[in-house]
């Protein structure tokens, strides 16, 4: 006879461990939360020791906690994984993807049909943000633009970041006659960071305080009204390389200056790691290899 705790007391810890809640564990197997308490409590008094930390901010696991989970896991995906192959059950796979909103139109929206393409299997969830998600724990993968000490250990560095300055028609062609840039209209895409006081100073140019005097919350607008001959704006290399290949904008002074940003995705650890979730990452991953000219 096997010595083991009762399966549900297993599935229960699992969750929990992975979502760092009895609520959230509680949701994802339909139970109450008092049960997944009752039975992680369980669990703890097999084991005479706790797997938990319980503190008024949240759960932690207890360095016992952290040892079985692992083993656990894998035990439970094993014991899926051969469910399935069972009963010929096809596993329902799908990606939740946190990103800004700018991110998803310019550079990800252009080439996710490959992606799904190749992966007819697996549905993806997009949920866009302008300044911060409110909602980026229910997401299994983010990205964000930062600067490299402010993100995760753990994240994947997809780029290093430029910023450059694009317009079309007559702006475009007053910025590569040097006109002064007081004298070209000017939009600024708001946010944390100022771009276009980071690319002035990285230029070496002069930049007139007070200006711009149309400020747009995207990138996505910014780069509309650029093309539509509005003004010039700054903005991520990464947001322009597109339009930029098909001429529907103009870099006026160059490829711009490089920035101590970089373009970093991350994995939500508190959500299950699945295959999809991997392949997902793999290919974006494989879009920022190599020259950063073919992403």
């Amino acid at each position: 006879m096997r010595e083991l705790p009762h399966l549900v007391y297993l599935q229960a810890f699992e969750a929990a461990a992975r979502h760092l809640s009895f609520t959230r564990a509680a949701d994802e197997l339909n139970c109450t939360q008092a049960a997944i308490s009752q039975r992680v409590r369980a669990l703890e008094q097999y084991f005479g020791r706790p797997l938990f930390r319980r503190q008024a901010s949240g759960l932690e696991l207890s360095s016992a906690g952290k040892a079985y989970l692992p083993g656990i896991t894998q035990a439970l995906d094993m014991a899926e994984a051969a469910t399935r192959g069972l009963t010929g059950r096809r596993e329902r796979q799908g990606i939740t993807v946190s990103a800004p909103i700018s991110f998803l139109n310019l550079w990800m929206a252009p080439r996710l049909g490959e992606f799904l393409a190749g992966h007819p299997g697996i549905a993806v969830q997009l949920n866009s943000s302008i300044w911060t998600d409110p909602n980026i724990d229910l997401a299994d993968v983010s990205f964000a633009f930062e600067k490299p000490e402010l993100i995760a250990p753990e994240a994947i560095v997809l780029c290093s970041e430029r910023l450059v300055l694009v317009g079309a028609g007559r702006h475009a062609e007053s910025a590569a006659r040097s006109t002064p840039l007081q004298e070209i209209p000017q939009i600024e895409i708001q946010g944390k960071y100022s771009l276009w006081d980071i690319w002035s100073d990285g230029m070496g140019l002069r930049r007139t305080p007070g200006l711009p005097l149309l400020r747009v919350d995207t990138a996505v607008s910014a780069l509309e009204l650029a093309a539509a001959g509005a003004g010039l704006t700054v903005l991520y290399s990464t947001y322009a390389e597109r339009l930029l290949a098909g001429c529907s904008i103009t870099a006026p002074l160059g490829p711009g200056v490089a920035v101590p940003h970089v373009l970093a995705m991350s994995r939500n650890p508190k959500r299950k790691e699945t295959g999809a979730v991997r392949s997902f990452m793999e290919w974006v991953s494989g879009h920022f290899s190599g020259d950063p000219a073919a992403r």
